[in-house]
């Protein structure tokens, strides 16, 4: 259920639609927030980046600890994502 083709007739639908039966699915609503925190974060990480790159030496451990704490997360989401029914 995870893989699907780049061409995928349902790659633009807000689901995903299982392959051996046929049924649509989505992540639930718990990994949805999740799934914001990370983009919030890998936003400021980015921007911590970009400061490091002007600032200088003590700047550079914080995009390093913050991307360390996003792949945390990240791989704790991944852990704890669950599939539901997707309801129109």
């Amino acid at each position: 259920m995870r893989s699907r083709s780049l061409l995928s007739q349902y790659s633009v639908k807000p689901y995903q639609v299982c392959p051996v039966c046929n049924s649509k699915y989505v992540v639930d609503r718990a990994t949805r927030r999740r799934l914001w925190l990370i983009v919030v974060v890998a936003l400021l990480t980015f921007a911590s980046s970009a400061a490091a790159w002007s600032l200088g030496f003590p700047w550079g451990l914080v995009p390093f600890i913050s991307g360390a704490g996003l792949l945390i997360y990240t791989g704790f989401t991944v852990s704890r994502m669950e599939y539901v029914e997707y309801r129109e």
